[in-house]
Parts: structure tokens; C-alpha cells; sequence
């Protein structure tokens, strides 16, 4: 029997649709062995559901500007920075010092965890949609400009049609996951940075009966302003008395922060994780996900989700504050 063999172009690799927005390995740690958390919304009864649902969305990373698909780009550099800190993982969560080449894959990861949250898409890119366009076009000027530098390279295009190709593409450009990925490599690099200039890291563990919780947008900036003064919440990476709290796990905690933090011991008692817990209710986006069924994790969800709000009272000044860095857009 003959076989007909058809030789033609290489098959590309299938795209994958379901992208995570947060890692399922790190949900994971939250669950219990059928890879299910308790998800808490305000307003609504605790949910027992699976982290694979909770974890990922259809083509969240997708974009096309002028005819370029990002065809799993971010889905792919994601996932490979998740592969290489879940090798990490057991180490930090006990407690152990990583190497050096260790740190900067863990700083690398919790920076990802922050940047690619729907919180950061929804609070703080419609203002970097806002910077994008007024960068690209400002007016009947910017559109001379561009005429006459296509002029110089021997390309001619009337007014009309170069401003209808400037409107196309900025209409491609007001995509939620354009203004949320433009750039988004550059940030990774300051924002890892920052955690690595850190004076020290902790890992902090829960007192016997209490838990820690995670949430949408588990990442948090926490300012320390000085003996007897109250913390702040939701100043920039960058600032030299930001602490840098991650749940790890509902018994561990990581937190990097200036040299001056000290901690009498590493265990934290109820109040202090019930503090941690509020941090993190606050600066979760829709959902806090819990290893428990428990009625303070709900009232508590109820009474503090997503009060940062970042644009509002939270990351406030200018992009560069924000460690959101324009400079990088195309």
C-alpha cells in the first residue's frame, strides 16, 4: 500500500485559550487534596470550588496591534517563570535561604503574581490607555510629523488615510490586555528589582488556629512610617519603608521589607494574622480564597474587599511611582 506524503509548511503549535491569571500551582497551596479552595465574594455565601476555574480565562493575554497577534506570548513567558519558582517553592516556604540565582527567580515570580492580576488591568490601565494614546497621537501636528518622517523614507500617504491607519490602531490598542501588557517585562524587571534591594526577607507562620488567606491580586505593599505611627497601604515597590507581604500557604507567609523590621519571633500570634488577613481582603480585586469555611473569613471579606483601590487610594502619583514604566511602550 502507498503512502502519499504531503510536504508543506511546519504545523504550528496549537494556542492555548485558557490563560492564568494567577498561578494554579500557588492556589494550589491554599486547597485541599481534590484541588479545591473555599471562594469568598462580599455579599455572598462561601463557594467550594476548583482552582483550575479559578485560575485561568479565555485568551486573557491576547491582543492584535497592527496585525501582530501575541499568539500566547504572556502565557508562555508566564508559565515558564511559574515552572521555574515552583522548583523554589518548598525552600522559601521552609524557611530556608535561597541562592542567589533562587532570589531572583522568587522576586521575578511574586512580581508577576502582582503585575498580571485583573486588579492591576482594571484600576491602573485605563490611565495607562489614557498615557498610550495621548504618546501616540496628540493632535493635527503629531499627524504632519509622522506624514513628513514617511516622506523622508520615500513613502507618501494622504492626511486622511494615515489619520484613519492612527485611529485603527489606537482603537487596537484601547484592548484591556494591550494597556495591561505593554511594557509589562520592563516593570517585572524593576518591581523584582526592588524586592531584591529588600533588607530582609521573612517567612512568617501562623499561631496554632489561625490561617492565612489569599486573594485575586495576593501581592501587597505594606509602609512601615515609624514607632507608634499607623502602616500604610498601597505605596509604591520602590519605597525604602515598603514592606512586601505574599501568602505562601494558610500557615506561611513571605515578607520582604528594610533592614529595620525586626520580629521577636517568627510565629505570629491571632491579632497579627488577622492584621496580615485584612491586608490582604483589602487589596483583593473580586475574591479571597481560604484553605476554611469560616464565618470571620466572611465577615471579614464582606467588610474589607478591594478598599485599595488602586488610582484612588493607592499608587497614586505619576506611572514611574507606580513602577508602571511607559518608556517601554511600542
Amino acid at each position: 500500500m502507498s503512502r502519499i506524503i504531503r510536504l508543506g509548511h511546519p504545523v504550528a503549535p496549537p494556542i492555548v485559550r485558557n490563560e492564568h491569571i494567577i498561578a494554579r500551582f500557588y492556589l494550589n497551596r491554599f486547597a485541599d487534596s481534590e484541588q479545591h479552595v473555599i471562594a469568598y465574594a462580599p455579599g455572598h455565601l462561601p463557594r467550594r470550588k476548583s482552582t483550575k476555574s479559578l485560575s485561568s480565562e479565555r485568551d486573557y493575554f491576547e491582543y492584535t496591534v497592527n496585525g501582530e497577534a501575541t499568539l500566547n506570548r504572556y502565557e508562555k513567558w508566564f508559565g515558564k517563570i511559574e515552572n521555574d519558582a515552583a522548583a523554589v517553592y518548598n525552600t522559601i516556604h521552609a524557611g530556608t535561604g535561597l541562592t542567589g540565582a533562587g532570589e531572583v527567580v522568587w522576586a521575578v515570580f511574586v512580581a508577576t503574581m502582582f503585575l498580571r492580576s485583573r486588579k492591576v488591568r482594571e484600576q491602573i490601565g485605563p490611565e495607562l490607555t489614557r498615557m498610550v494614546e495621548a504618546e501616540v497621537y496628540s493632535g493635527g501636528e503629531q499627524l504632519k510629523e509622522m506624514q513628513c518622517e514617511l516622506l523622508r523614507q520615500g513613502v507618501f500617504v494622504y492626511a486622511e488615510d494615515l489619520r484613519a491607519m492612527v485611529e485603527r490602531t489606537l482603537g487596537e490598542m484601547r484592548d484591556p490586555a494591550f494597556a495591561h501588557l505593554a511594557g509589562i517585562e520592563e516593570n517585572v524587571r524593576t518591581i523584582a528589582r526592588n524586592i531584591l534591594e529588600k533588607g530582609r526577607w521573612f517567612v512568617l507562620e501562623a499561631a496554632p488556629g489561625s490561617v492565612f488567606i489569599t486573594s485575586d491580586c495576593p501581592v501587597q505593599t505594606i509602609t512601615l512610617n515609624g514607632p507608634g505611627a499607623p502602616i500604610t497601604l498601597g505605596n509604591g515597590f520602590r519605597h525604602h519603608n515598603t514592606a512586601i507581604a505574599f501568602p505562601l500557604s494558610p500557615k506561611k507567609l513571605f515578607l520582604a521589607g528594610p533592614q529595620e523590621i525586626v520580629f521577636k519571633s517568627p510565629v505570629l500570634g491571632a491579632k497579627d494574622v488577622v492584621a496580615f488577613n485584612t491586608a490582604t481582603a483589602q487589596f483583593a480585586h473580586r475574591a479571597v480564597y481560604a484553605s476554611e469555611r469560616n464565618a470571620e473569613i466572611q465577615a471579614l471579606v464582606d467588610r474589607e474587599t478591594n478598599k485599595i483601590t488602586f488610582g484612588k487610594n493607592a499608587f497614586l502619583a505619576t506611572p514611574k511611582e507606580m513602577e508602571i514604566d511607559q518608556a517601554h511602550v511600542p
